[in-house]
């Protein structure tokens, strides 16, 4: 079982502090919406977020788009061999059903992600695909210590992923991958039981490393 967790991803709701800007505003009257429900992005609220705390890396989440998009999509997850969890920078969680058929438009991806910050769930409790519960990373990670854990860093241990593959236990191994685009991981590991390996001297988007992990590990495992 291959487990990845997105972490501290940069998905948010925008922030009643801007919430009264002219960007944000324009936007949310555009769709019908209150400016503090709907998603913070940095490509239509560029100008509203340089007065937030660490504005640089914030309101992506096309990079959550794309990476559910990228998983959900494998032979890995379709085979029933794969879980995927969506940590935020605000210390939430998002369980994601294998079963789910993610909005492959970036506008109708936002609307869902809105709906599940607003109503905790999608479609509903009874048939969940999609939850939002508040947790911390460390908490999260504590509950999968004893399968195995790797954290994806830059200038950490390099290391062929096709041998790394086949050092570890891949019944169950969870690889966490930072969510954002500028930066680095904001938690702190040392708690935590795990390796920190990288996978090239280039750095990597968030989707190159996870195709990198899902196709070695369909490779290693023999998953077609």
């Amino acid at each position: 079982m291959l487990r990845l967790i997105l972490a501290e991803s940069e998905l948010e709701l925008v922030p009643p502090s801007i919430a009264g800007h002219p960007a944000v505003s324009k936007n949310a009257k555009k769709r019908g919406k209150r400016p503090g429900s709907v998603l913070l992005d940095a490509n239509l609220h560029h100008s509203a977020m340089r007065g937030l705390p660490e504005w640089e890396r914030r309101g992506r989440p096309d990079i959550v788009h794309s990476f559910l998009l990228l998983t959900l999509d494998s032979i890995a997850n379709q085979r029933g061999e794969m879980e995927v969890m969506v940590h935020t920078r605000n210390d939430e969680v998002i369980y994601v059903s294998s079963e789910t058929r993610l909005p492959k438009g970036y506008n109708r991806f936002c609307g869902l992600m809105e709906s599940l910050f607003q109503n905790k769930v999608v479609p509903d409790k009874e048939s969940p695909l999609l939850k939002i519960e508040n947790m911390q990373l460390r908490e999260l990670l504590k509950r999968h210590e004893i399968s195995g854990i790797t954290v994806l860093r830059p200038e950490k241990n390099p290391v062929r992923l096709n041998e790394y593959m086949k050092k570890i236990d891949l019944s169950e191994h969870t690889f966490v991958i930072g969510g954002f685009a500028v930066g680095d991981f904001q938690t702190d590991f040392s708690e935590i039981e795990h390796r920190e390996i990288t996978i090239s001297d280039l750095l990597l988007k968030v989707w190159t490393v996870t195709s990198e992990i899902i196709v070695n590990y369909e490779i290693a495992r023999g998953i077609q």
